[in-house]
């Protein structure tokens, strides 16, 4: 899955659990004029963490995600984390122009 939005926290990179994992996350809110926007916090892990070395918050970004459950002690836990980064420049593509050609006969 993907989800598109902008990045409205970073938290700094951490290391966690016994094998020295590294974790950085981030949330990224979805744009839309919506009262009550959706927004999701995100995890990146080991070497995923680097991804998030080049954006700030603010930048506009498609994340490729990631989705796991597990339980402990008897309750359910999910974690998103994500397996791609991408920055949106929000600016609209390029149009295409027509190829040149003054041997046209019209």
């Amino acid at each position: 899955m993907e989800f598109e939005g902008i990045i409205t926290m970073i938290w700094s990179e951490e290391t966690v659990w016994a094998n020295n994992s590294r974790k950085v996350t981030f949330v990224v809110e979805e744009e839309t004029d919506r009262e009550f926007k959706w927004s999701i916090a995100i995890d990146l892990w080991n070497d995923k963490v680097d991804l998030i070395k080049e954006f700030k918050q603010g930048d506009r970004v498609k994340a490729g995600l990631n989705f796991r459950a597990r339980e402990y002690n008897g309750r359910r836990f999910n974690w998103i984390s994500a397996w791609r980064l991408d920055k949106l420049d929000g600016s609209a593509p390029a149009a295409k122009s027509a190829p040149a050609d003054d041997d046209l006969p019209f």
